[in-house]
């Protein structure tokens, strides 16, 4: 029974003496329109098709007050009722197969008589994992608990975690994450007695009870290497990989014409409202993401990278650039210069010194090619957006890849322009928490908890002021986002918010409230060959992005071995993702993919 057959499609799970499911017949029989908010939320209105269900047989259901009628008023109005239904097995039952519905209702789970925290965890845990095999695939799960059991921010008083029924990590088991919370006394219909509590003919505490609304999480695809190829002015083809850890990141189109992505948006708020100050021209061509550049020439024009050498992605380059058959990469074609997948440091022929190649990790490198072939006109800021990369530590505001604004242009006293500049931006930006300061001859843009977003400078030998923002940080500060890999999400309800909501005094309305955290630790024996940056690396690969933050809690070097080179590092990883589904059983998987991959990979001793 299909939703354009009949209307939308509700299964009552658990039901005691049908008396919830009655009351939503009784509002779509007489099709009112003077119902409560929270009703609505269910019934959406007329249309309905209610199928109630119970565990008991008919006879047994039969002896709980009230039920024959409420079974009548069921019927009469068009549900059906079905009985010996288990909501742990709904796939099994034979009068459910090959049925979807796009509601499922449990109303105050409970396993009977003097049941503990325990069992009942386990009974929700059955149920999720259970109804998402008859649940449509934008459907939605409804469970309504009394206060303070859920184990969720929106009971009050909120108990402790492990007392209570951690409805939330019960639904990531079967992959569904929690979109809303409400009273169930704004949505109980009138006519409803809860019933069943402790196996007996008596109510549950409902007076104060919290409905949950569950759908679906985005499945959370593996990491996939990509191969990039990039033309060069001499005619040539570069073919390269990006490394695995920043595919998730590749041809997003974030900053496209006519994107409604938050990124995009906070672009064009800042844009619009410079214009009115400053004349601002934006560069629209596309820039290269892979450079050719040295550590040197990077620290020089990137000081707010600390060490280039390791927080930079440098590319391995071939052994030579002559272009001729017999030095290219088996596949390469005429013309084409293969770059490898580097790790660290550039090694090889050319030297750190030299140069290499390097996925950009800023813009600025590539303003001094967009000087040349820009018109200079003075008193105008020229503008570019792109995506950058960079090797950092994983932490809750480090992204490795982000979008980033340049802004430049030849002012006459640049010195006395850039503080008129930075009040623009902070007077436009401080109503979101953004505060201006100076340190080193330059203004930082800075607000809690991300840190530095964005730096000003002058340049008073040749007139210039440049402006350099982190545009992915500035998006999660204007729109409230509680974490950056939010602006990453592939989950289409993401964006359906900017549709609805594109400016930024409208915040964002999470699409998964009260994400669950897992926190392991790891150690390992590591070698002389050591880098640090590799291991964040792999953490971020194996975990699919969902580790947010990863702390050295110990180092140990024997002691009776004072003169060795292998040491014991012990990690502490925080698991936690605001866009997808993760359960202990998927965190304890993703941890111990991360072990073999030490292993393997790595060359690494686990502890």
């Amino acid at each position: 029974m299909t939703s354009s057959e009949g209307g939308e499609t509700v299964l009552l799970v658990g039901e005691g003496n049908f008396s919830f499911s009655a009351a939503l017949s009784r509002i779509v029989a007489t099709e009112t329109d003077d119902i409560t908010r929270g009703v609505d939320d269910i019934t959406r209105g007329r249309g309905l098709r209610i199928t109630a269900t119970c565990l008991q047989t008919r006879e047994e259901a039969l002896r709980q007050h009230g039920s024959a009628h409420n079974i009548h008023t069921i019927t009469h109005s068009g549900g059906e009722v079905l009985f010996e239904v288990d909501c742990t097995r709904l796939s099994e039952c034979l009068c459910l197969r090959g049925r979807q519905f796009d509601r499922v209702i449990f109303n105050f789970p409970h396993c009977g008589r003097k049941s503990g925290v325990m069992k009942n965890r386990l009974l929700l845990k059955l149920f999720f994992l259970s109804c998402v095999g008859v649940l449509k695939e934008e459907g939605e799960v409804l469970v309504s608990l009394c206060n303070g059991q859920g184990g969720t921010p929106a009971d009050r008083p909120m108990r402790e975690w492990h007392n209570s029924w951690q409805v939330v990590a019960m639904a990531a088991e079967a992959g569904l994450i929690l979109n809303e919370v409400r009273p169930f006394d704004g949505e109980k219909p009138e006519g409803y007695q809860s019933t069943g509590y402790r196996s007996q003919d008596k109510c549950f505490h409902a007076e104060q009870g919290v409905t949950h609304v569950f759908s679906r999480s985005v499945a959370c695809s593996a990491p996939q290497r990509k191969d990039m190829k990039q033309h060069t002015p001499g005619g040539h083809t570069l073919t390269y990989r990006i490394p695995v850890e920043l595919s998730h990141y590749i041809h997003r189109g974030f900053l496209t014409s006519g994107s409604n992505h938050p990124v995009r948006l906070v672009q064009d708020f800042l844009v619009q409202a410079l214009e009115r100050e400053w004349p601002v021209s934006m560069v629209t061509e596309p820039l290269p993401l892979l450079i050719h550049s040295s550590p040197q020439r990077l620290n020089a024009c990137c000081p707010e990278i600390q060490d280039t050498h390791t927080h930079c992605y440098w590319l391995h380059p071939p052994h030579t650039h002559t272009h001729t058959p017999q030095t290219h990469t088996p596949g390469v074609g005429e013309g084409e210069v293969s770059v490898c997948e580097g790790v660290g440091v550039i090694e090889g022929e050319e030297g750190v010194g030299v140069g290499g190649y390097v996925l950009r990790p800023s813009l600025l490198p590539q303003m001094e090619i967009l000087r040349e072939e820009i018109e200079e006109r003075e008193e105008v800021l020229h503008g570019v957006s792109g995506l950058v990369f960079q090797r950092v530590h994983i932490s809750p505001w480090s992204p490795p890849a982000f979008h980033q604004l340049l802004l430049w242009g030849a002012w006459p006293k640049a010195s006395q322009s850039i503080p008129d500049l930075g009040r623009s931006l902070e007077r436009l930006l401080s109503p979101y928490g953004l505060s201006l300061t100076e340190e080193q001859g330059s203004l930082w843009l800075a607000a809690e908890p991300m840190g530095r977003l964005g730096r000003l400078w002058a340049d008073d030998l040749t007139d210039d002021v440049s402006v350099c923002l982190n545009l992915d940080l500035l998006a999660s500060l204007v729109y409230s986002l509680p974490d950056w890999r939010l602006l990453w999400s592939p989950d289409p309800r993401f964006l359906n918010h900017f549709l609805l909501c594109p400016l930024p005094e409208q915040p964002f309305r999470p699409i998964s409230l009260f994400p669950q955290s897992f926190v392991y630790d790891i150690s390992f024996w590591v070698g002389p060959d050591w880098q640090e940056a590799g291991f964040h690396a792999l953490v971020r690969e194996a975990s699919r992005e969902m580790v947010e933050n990863v702390t050295l809690i110990d180092t140990y070097t024997p002691d009776t071995q004072p003169d060795t080179t292998h040491t014991s590092y012990c990690y502490r990883l925080t698991y936690r993702s605001h866009t997808h589904a993760l359960s202990h059983t998927h965190a304890l998987k993703l941890h111990t993919h991360l072990q073999s991959l030490l292993s393997t990979r790595m060359h690494l001793t686990v502890r």
